[in-house]
């Protein structure tokens, strides 16, 4: 009889563990989901590729492990800050590298720009942290594409 339960328990085990390695990770999955997006991330300097970015960068982080999840908010937030502030400046961001553009905006655009891109650029700790994560959670290595100006 004890044979019969410690059979079972192993079955059940077993069964239970191997149904874990099957599941469903839902942050990988959201990974995955945007992975070309996340890989694309650079390529384009343009309010769309931002948009898209900040939107990945909000559904991943709504899946994501309590211990990177800030780090993704982050990101989600100051990307939305950079097409916010392009927003209220009255400019897409692809038109930023049209000096007659910029000669345009007022001091105040310019700063508030200025700080919305800084935001963003003080998050590289944030970005690493979260490529180094889905490579090591989710088994996703992101591609470095080169920035177009």
């Amino acid at each position: 009889m004890r044979n019969r339960w410690v059979g079972a328990a192993v079955v059940l085990l077993a069964t239970t563990t191997l149904s874990g390695c099957f599941g469903s990770d839902p942050y990988c999955d959201a990974v995955k989901e945007h992975e070309e997006t996340l890989n694309s991330f650079g390529a384009e300097r343009t309010d769309a590729a931002y948009a898209d970015y900040a939107a990945a960068a909000t559904e991943i982080a709504e899946a994501a492990p309590e211990s990177i999840a800030p780090d993704w908010e982050t990101i989600a937030e100051v990307t939305d800050g950079v097409i916010a502030a392009q927003s209220e400046a009255g400019v897409p961001l692809e038109s930023m590298g049209d000096s007659d553009t910029v000669a345009q905006l007022s001091q105040e655009q310019r700063d508030a720009l200025n700080a919305s891109y800084q935001a963003f650029n003080d998050t590289v700790e944030q970005r690493r942290a979260v490529v180094a994560d889905i490579d090591d959670q989710c088994g996703v290595t992101l591609e470095q594409p080169e920035a177009k100006e």
